[in-house]
């Protein structure tokens, strides 16, 4: 599952995070976005600078990429450490209030580890 920094992360570090990922991963597996992440994208998107465009960047590779969009409601992290602790999703964010409570509910995580590389936290 990915969160809304995490996407960010491509146009902020030139990480190639889907390629990174499909490299850590080794179960078969698919991307999930909620669709709160991609409303935060879009208000994030409408703003300058390098988050806005950063934001823009993500919503176009979510385009481009094969990634499967869930509904999802209320506050996003709520709703990610729900579903992820549920569903038994890898949640991919850089987020460290949000890792520390997915890792108060046993929920494995990606993270940008270094500048340019991605590990599982």
């Amino acid at each position: 599952m990915l969160d809304t920094n995490f996407l960010l992360l491509p146009l902020q570090f030139g990480v190639n995070i889907f390629k990174q990922v499909e490299e850590l991963m080794e179960a078969p597996h698919e991307f999930v976005v909620p669709s709160g992440v991609v409303g935060e994208l879009k208000v994030i998107g409408r703003g300058r600078g390098r988050d806005g465009a950063a934001a823009r960047f993500a919503l176009k590779l979510l385009e481009s990429m094969k990634v499967r969009h869930v509904p999802s409601n209320g506050n996003v992290d709520d709703w990610i450490v729900e579903y992820a602790a549920k569903e038994g999703a890898v949640v991919a964010t850089n987020d460290m209030q949000l890792r520390n409570r997915l890792k108060k509910a046993g929920v494995k995580m990606i993270a940008l580890r270094s500048r340019a590389r991605l590990g599982v936290v």
